[in-house]
């Protein structure tokens, strides 16, 4: 039966996007992140895709899986009715430069890099 709430649906697929922006960034797999909380491959793919509502408990090990406090999948609620999608391309792209970022051992090189992306994110 599908949910009546427009609102809901959003939230769930904000929630969605920031297990996977999440997941990316740290380049793990969608198999090594479900391996770790217990569920399979389709079930986080549906909870990535806003498909599934995450239970409270499942999106406590899901923060505890990507190093990120719970409140985290609630930031930025205001901007519920933007959504970005990054094509195939692009997440190839975000797991490379997220891999090749957590090899670098230079704090400044890092904050520095970060800057940058901001800079070129804006312009």
């Amino acid at each position: 039966m599908p949910r009546k709430s427009t609102k809901l649906q959003q939230l769930d697929r904000k929630i969605g996007k920031k297990i996977k922006s999440r997941r990316i960034f740290l380049g793990m797999s969608r198999q090594e992140l479900a391996e770790q909380i217990d569920i399979t491959q389709q079930q986080l793919q549906k909870y990535e895709n806003g498909l599934n509502r995450i239970s409270a408990s499942r999106l406590y090990d899901m923060a505890e899986a990507l190093n990120v406090q719970v409140v985290y999948f609630f930031d930025d609620l205001d901007d519920m009715e933007k959504e970005e999608v990054l094509s195939d391309e692009g997440q190839r792209m975000c797991i490379e430069v997220a891999r090749n970022f957590m090899k670098i051992d230079n704090k400044g090189f890092k904050s520095a890099i970060n800057n940058l992306v901001k800079i070129l994110s804006d312009a």
